[in-house]
């Protein structure tokens, strides 16, 4: 069975919006190209303001190919979960006051603190002890061992 990728409604957004930035980047990068080109060099092979330029818009559209992947191979349907539990999107909180938000597939937030919650992506080791867990059940999370007093359900 094929496991679609899945990216929370503001992860999305941010990918779309990275995606025009890279863009207009890699577009500014012509003037940056100009301007190597006419340096002057003793052979053709030695033009490294060429080269830095080069491997700039190289980075670029490494990163913009993948975000455009993700977004096209995404799916807009959150995953199924059964209620009462943890899932994709919800808050959860843990006994020891640690709070996790549970991402998708990728989130631009992996490992940030915000408003006092760490995001984590689906697939990271926290986020898969958590999933598909009740409130009241005991978790271990490396050497901490914590039950989860809270879900906050995805909107």
């Amino acid at each position: 069975m094929k496991h679609e990728i899945y990216l929370l409604p503001e992860d999305r957004a941010y990918a779309q919006q990275r995606i025009a930035t890279l863009e207009k980047e890699i577009q500014d990068l012509g003037v940056d190209f100009q301007d190597a080109f006419t340096q002057s060099s003793e052979t053709w092979h030695d033009n490294s303001p060429f080269e830095a330029v080069r491997d700039k818009q190289a980075m670029l559209a490494a990163e913009l190919h993948r975000l455009r992947s993700l977004i096209r191979a995404s799916t807009l349907q959150p995953p199924k979960k059964k209620r009462g539990t943890v899932g994709i999107g919800d808050t959860v909180v843990l006994s020891d006051g640690k709070r996790y938000m549970i991402a998708g597939d990728w989130t631009h937030k992996a490992g940030q603190h915000s408003d006092g919650v760490i995001w984590v992506s689906c697939h990271a080791p926290i986020a898969k002890q958590l999933i598909a867990k009740k409130v009241g059940e005991l978790v271990e999370l490396g050497p901490v061992l914590a039950t989860i007093s809270c879900i906050n359900l995805a909107k």
